[in-house]
């Protein structure tokens, strides 16, 4: 960004901002607060003069004329009235538009590590590579174009994929006790769809809403079709959003031709009917289980509503109220590569309804073990949880043993000396220094661990799944 050489460059720049972010004509908005000699005018222009010229620390801030006008549109994002409103920087814009992008360059699966090393598919992205060469949830990794996945640093093994790109490697996985060599392609694929195809149910995870979603959901819902099945659970927990382009197109496969699937109102109250794309033909199921929970936001929310309100006999919702964004966001780049995100619109589901800091209430309500949604602060490689003392990663700790199967008298912030004795048994069980207390070393032990547990079982400790294939068969 080039420095402003006056305050009225400034001044000139934000107007152009307001004007552009309110989308009102530029003479309205220029006449109303152009006057540069009026009182808030004259004390911003003081501000930057002295922060400029005269602050102490300023000498210590790179680039500090631009660093003030950041921080000056910054501070114009934010308002108590709405957190979804905000300024973007360089780094921010790019991580932001990386997840509403939703591609990756690899192999396309998610994977955990066993106890060998190797690596284990634990789901694989529709029309990814992983799944052009029938990888299943199971298959065992154990070498990647020539690298053993037991003796070499996972990294490495995804560095070389990635390396790879647009070439034929071979990846040896172990199925059913037997090794077998297949070829693929490392390339760009869609990382937010994934169906699994069981033998009387399909399960499509969305994990968010970009841009080749709906291309992914309706080559899923067509493999169900094909199956011969029609009952499906699928999975929004955890999607925050993302296009609502792709919820129209998602709508398109599942609900009848030109349906409403929301309505925009915006600042002014003009409403617009959202309708769905009629990109793909629907495609019937008997039975629709929705996953949800407090993180499931904005689009899955107009996507559930939107079910909801055509296919009440069909849908069920199970989980935990949703998170309750009932707003609509535009995002908008600068030449400079920062962006602004503002707030344009309130939306309704077909029924009428805003669920804006409300959200859905699921038909049936049912949480998840402790384990799995129990948090923590960062672990520092100094930090001790130290017996007979309250610290507040105890909580997560005691939470961690009692799942490993260790005994623990109590689940909060207090480390007691029972706890404290279980987790000697852990330390003398997995070669760690025998202390009662939880190191750097001992913590990351456990979490290992846990997520190793988890990974492996996942399909029977995870309660609102299990509600869900209850309600399926």
């Amino acid at each position: 960004m080039k420095k402003s050489k006056s305050i009225e460059k400034i001044v000139i720049f934000l107007l152009c901002l307001v004007c552009f972010i309110v989308g009102m004509a530029v003479p309205i908005v220029y006449n109303r607060n152009s006057d540069t000699n009026s009182f808030e005018w004259q004390k911003m222009k003081k501000v930057y003069s002295l922060l400029t010229n005269e602050w102490y620390f300023g000498k210590e801030v790179e680039n500090l004329e631009d660093t003030l006008i950041e921080q000056a549109i910054s501070g114009m994002t934010y308002s108590s009235l709405d957190a979804h409103t905000n300024y973007f920087s360089l780094e921010q814009a790019q991580k932001f538009s990386d997840i509403l992008e939703g591609s990756n360059v690899g192999i396309g699966f998610i994977y955990y590590t066993d106890e060998d090393n190797n690596m284990v598919v634990k789901n694989v992205y529709m029309d990814s590579p992983a799944d052009k060469a029938g990888f299943k949830p199971g298959d065992m990794i154990v070498e990647v174009d020539g690298l053993n996945c037991a003796t070499e640093d996972i990294q490495n093994i995804l560095d070389r994929i990635k390396e790879k790109a647009e070439q034929e490697i071979n990846v040896n996985i172990i199925r059913d006790g037997k090794e077998e060599t297949v070829k693929l392609t490392p390339t760009s694929y869609d990382a937010t769809v994934i169906c699994n195809i069981y033998e009387d149910y399909a399960e499509i995870i969305l994990s968010s809403f970009s841009e080749y979603s709906g291309r992914d959901f309706n080559l899923s819902m067509e493999r169900i079709k094909k199956a011969g099945i029609n009952k499906v659970i699928i999975d929004l927990r955890d999607n925050t959003g993302g296009y609502l382009n792709s919820v129209l197109d998602i709508a398109s496969v599942l609900l009848p031709k030109d349906s409403l699937v929301f309505t925009e109102e915006n600042k002014n109250g003009k409403l617009t009917e959202q309708i769905s794309s009629n990109a793909y033909s629907q495609i019937k199921m008997d039975k629709i289980i929705i996953l949800q929970n407090g993180s499931t936001a904005s689009a899955s929310e107009v996507l559930i509503g939107a079910l909801k309100s055509y296919l009440k006999d069909t849908v069920i919702t199970v989980g935990t109220n949703t998170y309750g964004k009932g707003t609509e966001q535009i995002s908008v780049p600068f030449t400079d590569g920062t962006s602004i995100k503002y707030t344009c619109a309130k939306w309704y589901t077909p029924d009428n309804e805003n669920i804006n800091e409300v959200g859905f209430k699921p038909d049936i309500e049912i949480t998840q073990i402790d384990a799995a949604t129990t948090k923590y602060l960062k672990v520092e490689e100094d930090t001790i949880i130290k017996k007979d003392e309250v610290h507040t990663n105890a909580e997560a700790l005691q939470i961690y043993l009692k799942f490993l199967g260790y005994e623990v008298d109590r689940q909060d912030t207090y480390f007691s000396l029972a706890s404290s004795a279980s987790l000697e048994k852990y330390q003398s069980e997995h070669n760690l220094p025998v202390t009662g207390n939880c190191d750097y070393d001992t913590w990351n032990s456990i979490l290992d661990n846990v997520l190793l547990k988890m990974n492996k079982n996942y399909h029977l400790i995870d309660n609102q799944r299990q509600k869900a294939l209850d309600l399926i068969k």
